[in-house]
């Protein structure tokens, strides 16, 4: 730490010459910790004038944070960033639940359109069938289901009566 941040006139008409004013470098090496070296020679970043800009985005109702966040963070360039209006939640929600979506919208409607809740298509696809028969094949009755199970079980195992009541 000898003399780290101590800075000789040398150093800083050496920086004065590079275009960088005593302020920023000394900003640069007793606050932010850079190397001496670095701090003189690295020349100040050019601002670009974006007022105009700002002035348009405020106009479209868009705050300074949110084009500054546009254009630096995401990339967008002035124009975009300032004209594109903001998303409300409702929106973005949508936007987002739709991209991840699993099952078919179409098909999700179509079972509707047929009587079929939303959990019975849901099920029908996790047991592996295609989308279009899950969406129009009828739901069956308790009636009728008990009446396939039963059918099933004499087909399997003959008379079941006879089989659990020895």
């Amino acid at each position: 730490m000898n003399g780290e941040f101590y800075i000789t006139p040398e150093e800083y008409e050496k920086a004065q010459k590079n275009g960088i004013n005593a302020f920023n470098l000394e900003r640069r090496i007793r606050l932010l910790g850079w190397r001496k070296e670095k701090a003189i020679n690295t020349p100040v970043r050019k601002r670009c004038d974006r007022s105009k800009w700002v002035k348009i985005a405020k106009e479209n109702g868009i705050k300074y944070n949110t084009f500054m966040s546009r254009v630096n963070v995401y990339g967008w360039d002035e124009e975009r960033a300032a004209s594109e209006p903001l998303q409300n939640r409702q929106a973005a929600a949508h936007k987002a639940h739709e991209k991840i979506r699993v099952l078919p919208r179409e098909y999700v409607e179509l079972a509707k359109q047929n009587g079929i809740s939303y959990y019975t298509f849901r099920r029908r696809i996790k047991k592996g069938w295609d989308a279009e028969k899950a969406a129009t094949h009828p739901v069956m009755s308790s009636i009728e289901a008990g009446r396939m199970g039963a059918r099933k079980v004499r087909e399997l195992y003959g008379d079941w009566n006879r089989v659990s009541f020895k």
